[in-house]
């Protein structure tokens, strides 16, 4: 196994068909294990879950992983007020980011298992986001609160 890019986005290894013995390809579980050996050996943090993508070739099997993230949700409001009024329904420990943009506020919330409260849907306009907008919104806009957004605003607002 010869492992090529180890890097807390992607890691990749060559796997010679001498290593591989009879099998074709690894199972979900093998390729799951050499990840994981991969990242321990070179001091990256484990990744909770991955993506994997396997490609065989005649002398080796190509295995390319990289992590995958939860996607923000993205909540706009026309107001200070109505992102204020949806503020109370959050738990206080909710990881989010409040910023001004585009004359308008947005919340972006990096939820967990947890559903998100209707509030927010009342309160606020659900829009798409993806990691890169979310990074793109916190560099160009205004930011108003960051990471524990929820908890800081609340003290202030609520």
């Amino acid at each position: 196994m010869t492992i090529e890019t180890v890097t807390s986005e992607a890691v990749s290894i060559r796997i010679s068909r001498a290593e591989l013995g009879a099998q074709e390809t690894l199972t979900p579980a093998e390729a799951r294990a050499c990840v994981r050996r991969a990242l321990d050996d070179s001091g990256q943090p484990p990744w909770a879950r991955m993506e994997i993508a396997l490609f065989p070739a005649e002398t080796e099997l190509l295995l390319i992983a990289r992590p995958v993230t939860c996607r923000p949700c993205r909540f706009r409001f026309a107001r200070f007020h109505d992102l204020a009024a949806a503020l109370p329904y959050l738990p206080p420990e909710t990881d989010c980011d409040a910023v001004y943009i585009d004359g308008g506020f947005e919340l972006l919330l990096y939820p967990t298992a947890s559903p998100l409260p209707n509030a927010l849907y009342e309160f606020g306009e659900a829009l798409s986001c993806t990691p890169e907008l979310a990074a793109h919104l916190l560099e160009q806009g205004e930011v108003i609160a960051e990471k524990n957004a929820a908890a800081v605003l609340q003290r202030y607002f609520c």
